[in-house]
């Protein structure tokens, strides 16, 4: 009768959890839809501010055009920023994230660079502390909304100061972003110096009037260029992260029924032995009565 009970309670719970778990598949579906919205235009949008970028580069004198793309690169260390997520309940998401960048990390301390390591998302930071790595910076991002992009421009502008500041020169970004439908991986690009590639002899050079406007020009785009790059990685980030959460809650929501109809099948069997052993007793009863 114990073991009856126990797998009456067990299945009991396996059946309120499967509500649940489709539950959070759902919202999570719902704001995969939102966060891929508005990743075509930023798309669009990054685009054109690379052309605009690449050809205010290319118009500035060789020795200032050399002078600025080599800024980041004078032995300061390297900014290592990871962009994890808020909440849970996502797989192996921020686990694969943080592997594939601390491998990165390796790499390029085996070249002798400093590495300072930053981090987004409260996930990614608790494993990086629980690994021993202490973070230069870190923030936290909104747990049940897309990050604005007000959200992402505060955090640029930190950034920025930390490379006014000489903290760290160069900046690399490690996130998921979405490869195919349904499917994502993780990506490590360069945020500063922009990875952009200037012509030597560009065939039509682009005129700033007046010539003054150019430096100020070139920085106002430099900034807006790694906003708009940070935001794409986050952006990117929380569409993989509702990915991975559909997928978990996905397989999770499939062991869940088939946990129950395991149980089911081992409830029915052990009712069914119970009642045999019931008659059993019954008749071996009946049997020794008889019997005297």
């Amino acid at each position: 009768m114990e073991d009856l009970e126990a797998l009456a309670a067990h299945q009991h719970v396996i059946a309120r959890l499967i509500p649940l778990l489709e539950a959070i598949r759902s919202v999570a579906e719902i704001a995969w839809r939102r966060a891929d919205q508005g990743y075509r235009p930023l798309i669009r949008y990054s685009a054109a501010l690379r052309t605009a970028l690449e050809q205010i580069i290319a118009a500035l004198e060789p020795e200032a055009r050399q002078a600025l793309l080599e800024s980041w690169t004078d032995g300061r260390p390297i900014g290592l920023l990871f962009v994890a997520s808020e909440r849970g309940l996502c797989g192996a998401f921020n686990d694969q994230l943080v592997a594939h960048g601390l491998q990165q990390l390796r790499t390029l301390a085996a070249t002798g660079a400093t590495i300072r390591l930053l981090c987004l998302g409260s996930r990614g930071r608790r494993l990086l502390e629980a690994a021993g790595h202490p973070l230069l910076y870190h923030q936290p991002l909104p747990s049940l909304s897309v990050p604005t992009y007000l959200d992402i421009e505060n955090i640029a502008l930190d950034l920025l100061d930390f490379v006014e500041q000489g903290a760290f020169g160069r900046l690399m970004v490690v996130s998921n972003a979405p490869v195919r439908r349904f499917q994502f991986e993780v990506s490590i690009r360069t945020l500063l110096p922009p990875d952009i590639t200037v012509p030597g002899r560009p065939q039509q050079r682009l005129q700033v009037k007046p010539a003054g406007d150019a430096p100020g020009l070139t920085t106002h785009l430099l900034t807006e260029y790694l906003l708009v790059e940070l935001y794409r990685a986050v952006r990117e980030s929380v569409i993989s992260e509702q990915l991975a959460r559909i997928q978990a809650m996905r397989l999770a929501g499939e062991n869940a029924h088939k946990l129950f109809d395991e149980l089911t099948l081992e409830y029915h069997l052990a009712q069914s032995h119970a009642v045999t052993n019931a008659l059993l007793e019954i008749i071996a009863g009946y049997e020794a009565t008889a019997h005297r």
